[in-house]
């Protein structure tokens, strides 16, 4: 790993910068659209960007297969074997782009003009073109190139490019909000600048991998698991997606903008989280078929930080959340935001989700996508069973439940293989790490509650989360360290060995 130690830094910086400017900035925009068109609106818009993801579902396959299959070729320096890799892909996105702009306008159509909402038709169609113009123009051109910087360790390019779309962007929508409020004008910028972002990319990476040749003879083969990637994806669109969509049939637009307002702290977290691993995953799917044996030390110790990492996050959540989203909702009269259940729910879920990430990144490595891909269709098919029966019955925490019925499933199955079949060594190693960190989780859960601070002040909840989270943390890392002493070792001799270099 050393010689990629410059990239992963580089990766790591950009990605904590992105985040914090995502951050920083995304919490605004929803509670302008509160203020100035409701929650019914918000719900409206927000269940349409659910849509949009669930778009995405039409690359999934193939940009995963592309990577997996990139990983061994991009370590040993194999260039004209990844060159007929992204030759494939090439052709496939070509195709994909197509199908995509026919699916955009059926939907505009439909949300626009045969579904009731309070946002004008012909407003609401241009807002789903607008909205669909930087992933036509990632499908034709970029999509490919993105994957390459990725999986060679360059994830720092786009984090920094995407920083400055986020901050271009969001004060643009920012301005157009408080200036204009046209929907269509804030969907413009965002559209135009995405664009730019897009182009600057694509140059750089053609100036980049000179080498790189799309009209090499395309080794489909290569991404043949595309279809079983797919079901992988799938499954995890259902995870993140599925619910709002539900909710919004099942309830009502208010009850999305509900459940939207709670997803997006926390999914802003699991962004978070996610490209902070992102900036060292690349060296572990290339170390995977390069250095086994240094692969299973390293991952070991990565398994126990992220896990441990999780549950400090997610505990912290479940004591402060709350009421940080009581003051961001003040003065939001149209539906009630206050609801403990569902932030317990929503940590439980994220909590269950993440025990499962590090076990579901071997498969990924390794490439066992078709073997694996009844897991996959079993989670699917419970989610959305158990999540449709609950929220008949109970509403909004209903969605929740039914994802947290089917994340049981599905991490019990994924650490049963990712452990026994491909690493071939005990689950034990894994479910230690799992029952002491939940046990710290249930412990502190016994001393506080979700709504332990409920109606607090800003500055009295940000002084009782600065004391409370040090000695959270601290107990964290004291029982880590004591049940798991080999992976703080692994990191200390990364440590050292950085030092006397």
């Amino acid at each position: 790993m050393t010689n990629k130690d410059s990239r992963i830094k580089h990766n790591l910086i950009s990605s904590l910068i992105y985040q914090v400017v995502l951050i920083s900035l995304s919490f605004l925009l929803p509670r302008l659209y509160l203020e100035n068109f409701g929650s019914e609106v918000n719900g409206v818009l927000s269940t349409i960007k659910q849509i949009f993801t669930y778009m995405c579902l039409l690359e999934a396959g193939v940009g995963l297969a592309t990577t997996q299959a990139l990983y061994k070729r991009i370590g040993e320096k194999d260039y004209k074997s990844a060159s007929e890799v992204l030759s494939a892909t090439n052709s496939y996105y070509i195709k994909t782009g197509v199908i995509y702009s026919a699916i955009v306008l059926v939907i505009a159509l439909v949300y626009a003009y045969l579904i009731p909402t309070s946002i004008d038709s012909n407003i609401l169609f241009f807002i789903v073109i607008l909205n669909a113009l930087p992933s036509l123009f990632s499908y034709f051109i970029q999509a490919k190139y993105r994957i390459l910087m990725e999986v060679d360790g360059r994830k720092y390019v786009i984090n920094n490019s995407e920083t400055l779309l986020q901050l271009a962007s969001n004060i643009g929508k920012i301005l157009v909000l408080l200036l204009t409020d046209s929907l269509i004008l804030i969907q413009l910028v965002y559209c135009i600048i995405a664009l730019i972002q897009l182009a600057f990319l694509y140059f750089y990476a053609k100036r980049r991998y000179k080498w790189l040749n799309l009209k090499a003879k395309p080794d489909f083969e290569a991404i043949s698991q595309k279809n079983s990637v797919l079901v992988h994806q799938l499954s995890g669109m259902v995870f993140n997606n599925t619910d709002v969509l539900l909710i919004s049939v099942l309830c009502d637009f208010k009850a999305a903008s509900i459940y939207a307002i709670y997803n997006m702290f926390f999914s802003q977290v699991q962004n978070f989280i996610t490209s902070i691993v992102s900036s060292f995953t690349f060296a572990l799917g290339q170390m995977f078929h390069t250095d086994r044996e240094r692969f299973d030390k390293l991952f070991n110790a990565y398994e126990t930080f992220y896990v441990m990492a999780n549950c400090i996050v997610y505990t912290l959540m479940a004591v402060f959340l709350l009421p940080l989203i009581q003051i961001y909702t003040s003065g939001i009269n149209d539906a009630e935001y206050t609801n403990t259940f569902l932030v317990l729910l929503f940590v439980i879920m994220n909590l269950i989700a993440g025990f499962k990430l590090p076990a579901n990144g071997v498969i990924e490595y390794s490439g066992d996508f078709k073997k694996t891909r009844s897991f996959a269709v079993w989670e699917m098919i419970i989610n959305i069973t158990f999540s449709v029966v609950a929220i008949i019955y109970i509403g909004i925490c209903g969605a929740i439940l039914g994802t947290i019925a089917a994340l049981i499933y599905r991490g019990i199955v994924t650490i049963y293989y990712s452990n026994k079949k491909i690493l071939k060594r005990s689950m034990w190693h894994t479910y230690k790490i799992l029952v002491t960190n939940f046990a710290v989780f249930a412990v502190i859960m016994a001393v506080f509650f979700v709504d332990t601070f409920s109606n607090f002040s800003f500055l009295k909840l940000l002084l009782n989360g600065i004391i409370h989270s040090i000695w959270i943390a601290a107990l964290y890392l004291l029982v880590n360290f004591v049940f798991n002493r080999a992976a703080f070792k692994t990191i200390f001799e990364l440590c050292r060995g950085k030092k006397n270099q």
